[in-house]
């Protein structure tokens, strides 16, 4: 009995791993995919001022 819940633990606790590890990997995806719209809207927004600037002119 005791052998089969010592089993129970450790298969528990390898699909906890992999379940976190999982989670840790879409984190960093998400902060990647995050940071690269904000690059993208600030460089939208850079040559949005600079075409105001031009037809102001």
């Amino acid at each position: 009995m005791r052998v089969s819940r010592l089993a129970l633990a450790l298969v528990f606790l390898l699909v906890m791993g992999a379940g976190l590890s999982g989670c840790g990997d879409t984190w960093r995806g998400v902060k990647q995919d995050t940071s690269d719209n904000t690059a993208a809207t600030g460089k939208a927004i850079e040559n949005a001022g600079e075409k105001v600037q031009d037809a102001a002119q």
